[in-house]
């Protein structure tokens, strides 16, 4: 009994440890993208001027643009989208399903006032 205690334990910690490591890589990943889009001189003249406080209007601020820009079709074909909030900001990029090769959109958005910090679609 103690020994299965023990077993089951180490597991949930090791579980625990692992999905702390992944989120790591990822916020550090959301950092180094938010940091050189900063630096970059991109100017995309697009502010939603309200603050996006949650995924769901991450997603509705951010789909009217992609749209605009790469096709609706094309944008909802990269769904599930992956949404990140990091040091106030958002990103968003798409998903392939497997086996497919080629890029998905990435965008960014400043938190506070919807303010698009940078937006590709890689191919």
């Amino acid at each position: 009994m103690i020994r299965h205690t023990f077993a089951c334990l180490f597991i949930m910690l090791s579980l625990s440890a692992f999905s702390q490591n992944k989120n790591n890589k990822e916020d550090q990943w959301g950092r180094d993208i938010i940091k050189k889009a900063l630096a970059e001189k991109n100017n995309y003249h697009v502010r939603i001027n309200k603050p996006i406080p949650d995924r769901k209007t991450a997603i509705e601020v951010a789909e009217p643009i992609l749209f605009k820009g790469y096709g609706e079709d094309h944008i909802i074909g990269e769904k599930p989208y992956n949404v990140y909030s990091i040091d106030g900001y958002w990103i968003l990029t798409g998903t392939l399903p497997k086996g497919y090769h080629g890029g998905t959109f990435l965008i960014i958005l400043a938190a506070k006032d919807g303010r698009v910090i940078k937006i590709i679609h890689g191919k």
